[in-house]
């Protein structure tokens, strides 16, 4: 709790609420998404799914991510994002 935001209980209520979303839906797309079985370590997925170096550029009403070339976890990622919206819940 040294990182809340603020004195205010339900600023840091809310951040606690938002920390615990966010913290559960990395471990649902490592196990959904990347199939991971067994112990997810959230830093893990950040450091090579989510904090990445890409840029969304747009082209005749279509949208498109371009992912740095050398990236280790690229095909991972992709087979990820393509069983994520197979769920379509």
């Amino acid at each position: 709790m040294k990182h809340c935001p603020s004195g205010n209980f339900w600023a840091n209520s809310a951040w606690l609420i938002f920390t615990g979303l966010a913290h559960n839906l990395i471990r649902w797309v490592a196990i959904l998404g990347l199939g991971i079985k067994g112990t997810v370590v959230a830093k893990t997925i950040r450091g090579r799914y989510i904090n990445i170096g890409g840029r969304i550029t747009r082209n005749a009403r279509k949208q498109t991510l371009h992912l740095p070339k050398r990236w280790p976890w690229q095909n991972n990622f992709i087979s990820a994002i393509s069983r994520l919206r197979q769920l379509n819940c």
